[in-house]
């Protein structure tokens, strides 16, 4: 079996006097979907956010295909292939479905600044290819028929999507899912794991590093799971192995008196 496209090695980050993790080691081959759960406040989004570079770990390692990345910048980490959603839509009102995917593409311009403003022909060209890119993810996605509208004017649950095929665009080759069933109703979550197997089927060396709340989704699509409780690692498994493990089941309900 191939080593991990990513892992993480004794990571720490203290914010003041409040220890946000402490000692997280996982790792996440191709093909692989991994969960991050635990109640708020336990780091799960610290996590991701020191993977993307977000933040820089106190101590610890992170390593990406092989190269350690712990040092490298946001721009750096996302361009070798490691990209992700947020907790929170963030995409541009006024702008058509199609244009919010093509942003993730515009660090991939091969024309310079002058030949923009000149409308060389490079420029219109390389506009082409990334339209032609875009559309080509929404439609692998079945996304293509809101290509021009608004995301603002679109159901919750297909923003959702829109931001991962936003994410997806670049061909990255870990996907990182900053709880993408926020907000959803239980239908919609339910729409959310076809949507998240279909990718699996459809990227299938791609690695997806999901953090969560809900349960639902979370037991249905993850290989392993990695629980966090006020910044530790308190269990990990496979999902029959943390369904009813007593520590999960405690930082979850809370213990009896």
């Amino acid at each position: 079996m191939s080593g991990p496209i990513l892992k993480t090695e004794h990571l720490h980050k203290n914010f003041g006097g409040v220890i946000a993790v402490q000692d997280f080691s996982f790792e996440i081959r191709e093909g692989e979907i991994l969960a991050i759960i635990g109640p708020n406040g336990a780091g799960k989004t610290t996590i991701f956010n020191l993977i993307s570079k977000i933040y820089q770990p106190d101590k610890g390692t992170i390593e990406f295909d092989g190269t350690d990345i712990t040092g490298k910048t946001q721009i750096e980490t996302a361009r070798m292939g490691v990209s992700r959603t947020f907790q929170n839509t963030r995409l541009f009102t006024g702008l058509s479905v199609l244009d919010n995917v093509k942003v993730a593409l515009d660090f991939a311009g091969k024309y310079t600044l002058l030949e923009a403003m000149l409308l060389l022909p490079r420029r219109f060209r390389t506009e082409k290819e990334t339209t032609a890119r875009a559309m080509a993810c929404l439609k692998l996605l079945e996304l293509d028929r809101y290509a021009e509208a608004r995301p603002e004017n679109l159901p919750y649950g297909i923003q959702r999507r829109v931001e991962i095929a936003r994410a997806l665009v670049s061909d990255p080759k870990v996907l990182m899912l900053d709880e993408p069933a926020a907000g959803l109703n239980p239908e919609e979550v339910f729409q959310l794991v076809d949507f998240i197997r279909a990718i699996k089927t459809k990227y299938p060396k791609l690695a997806i590093l999901v953090i969560e709340h809900r349960m639902d989704l979370v037991m249905n699509l993850s290989d392993y799971i990695y629980v966090q409780d006020f910044g530790e690692t308190i269990a990990k498994g496979k999902p029959d192995e943390i369904r009813n493990n007593p520590l999960v089941l405690k930082a979850y309900l809370g213990e009896e008196e």
